[in-house]
């Protein structure tokens, strides 16, 4: 999965308990990357994905 904010995947974000998403993800880990916080993709979970 990638992150809507860099594109980057989310094996490429620090792991983050303080996160508010689903996935426990922070900062990007690419030196380059300017991303504090992986943005999900999927923003709502939709009754019929469950």
């Amino acid at each position: 999965m990638n992150c809507q904010r860099c594109h980057h995947t989310d094996e490429a974000h620090i792991p983050d308990k303080e996160s508010k998403l689903m996935i426990k993800l922070g900062k990007c880990k690419i030196p380059t990357c300017t991303c504090t916080q992986f943005m999900n993709p999927i923003e709502e979970i939709d009754e019929d994905l469950l």
